[in-house]
């Protein structure tokens, strides 16, 4: 028989997410303190500190949402025992350390990971051409040089590079959660009675319809401000956007979220041609009853100018990634299927008019955004947030599209990967 050498990557092209708690564990927290500490022994791990250094190597960082009440006993030097082990982690912060200690991780050698990550980072970063959106006067201000990289695990494993830390607006990025908010919210046959699920073949914002009138999908300007109107409508839009940037937050695990008023006042101000698609709409009666056009495009421009930075953008992509659990937190933000319609459409249209290009040659689903932002979801294995203005003539990061090419060959993170893969 003739074997196929296999990555020690490959595994990830088939895995399956968690959605919620994986198995039912009945065992109290003196058994599983038991059980930690064995695991923790078989280690060589008799300390907190030790333990601490132990989840560090893993990518775990004690600033995750879900290690909050064990954070002051993980940051001492406090020997590892029953009783101390008992008083300090709750049974579901001792079933996810014990997860960590098994290696049962999305990432099994993040060491590894981070190492290959790093190199494919600094292959993008030395990619040249296009330039900074100027259209958007506020965006024309972006350095043309900044380029930050953040990747989050379903299991909360981080890493970051580069101007990670740097906020940024997020334009259309925004498209797949306003999406995933208006499902949410009214259901997938109401949504898709007043926008479509089709790929345009056209510009971001071209002045088009489909053949119903309605516009093509949920990833171009035309469907988000749809996806706008079905959000909340008989509320004030203050309102309405609060729910939307909580629902942001709860995606990215924290309160990560800001606006940037001088980016929504410079978007209104030029945006001669997402006022003419709500016109069009409008004209032809698609918007839902009791919907505010000119309150849907506010809405949606108030979208485009939510402010984050690529930390948290890769864990509202892994929140996608994980079925609409937040790794950082373990809170469900979105039910599975309104996730599966999400990438699903992320997969087909996140990309512009290069959607088919991206969705052949790197096979994930994918959003870009005109501020150079980035969000890529590898299905059951992690988030990507990448930000770097420099755009191509199709509106998308230059580095961006670099580093996900590059990423499929690195890893067999294509969905299709798994087929090509030859006979075990």
């Amino acid at each position: 028989m003739v074997t196929h050498p296999v990555s020690a990557f490959s595994g990830f092209s088939g895995r399956r997410a968690r959605f919620e708690h994986d198995i039912a564990d009945s065992a109290t927290a003196r058994e599983l303190a038991l059980r930690l500490l064995r695991r923790a022994r078989e280690e060589g791990l008799t300390t907190a500190a030790g333990l601490r250094q132990h989840l560090a190597r893993a990518g775990i960082d004690l600033d995750m949402p879900r290690l909050a009440d064990a954070r002051s006993f993980l940051e001492s030097d406090a020997g590892l025992d029953a009783n101390a082990a008992e008083a300090a982690l709750t049974p579901d912060i001792s079933r996810f350390i014990l997860q960590v200690l098994d290696g049962d991780l999305a990432i099994h050698n993040f060491p590894v990971f981070e190492n290959r990550i790093a190199n494919i980072y600094a292959h993008a970063e030395a990619a040249t051409g296009g330039g900074v959106a100027s259209y958007i006067p506020e965006l024309a201000k972006q350095d043309p040089n900044s380029f930050g990289l953040a990747v989050c695990s379903i299991d909360g494993q981080r890493m970051a590079l580069g101007q990670a830390d740097t906020p940024f607006c997020l334009q259309s990025v925004m498209k797949p959660l306003n999406y995933a908010l208006a499902l949410g919210l009214n259901g997938e046959r109401y949504v898709h009675h007043h926008v479509g699920r089709e790929p345009s073949g056209q510009g971001f914002n071209e002045l088009t319809l489909n053949r119903d009138n309605r516009p093509h999908n949920p990833m171009i300007n035309s469907g988000a401000i749809m996806c706008s109107a079905m959000i909340r409508p008989g509320h004030p839009v203050d309102e309405r956007f609060d729910m939307l940037m909580r629902f942001w937050n709860s995606a990215a695990g924290g309160p990560a979220c800001s606006f940037d008023e001088a980016v929504y006042r410079s978007e209104q101000a030029t945006a001669e041609r997402n006022f003419a698609l709500t016109r069009l709409m409008d004209s032809h009666g698609v918007f839902p009853e009791g919907s505010q056009p000119e309150r849907a495009l506010d809405l949606y421009f108030r979208s485009c100018a939510i402010s984050l930075d690529c930390r948290a953008l890769s864990v509202a992509a892994a929140t996608l990634a994980n079925g609409g659990v937040c790794p950082l937190t373990g809170h469900r933000i979105a039910e599975p299927v309104v996730i599966r319609n999400t990438l699903s459409l992320m997969l087909t249209c996140g990309m512009y008019d290069f959607s088919g290009e991206f969705a052949f040659v790197v096979g994930l689903p994918a959003k870009s955004g005109v501020s150079g932002g980035l969000m890529l979801v590898v299905p059951g294995v992690c988030g990507i947030g990448l930000w770097s203005p420099p755009l191509d003539r199709l509106g998308n990061t230059v580095r961006g599209l670099e580093f996900s090419r590059r990423l499929v060959e690195a890893f067999p993170f294509h969905i299709f990967a798994g087929t090509t893969a030859g006979p075990a």
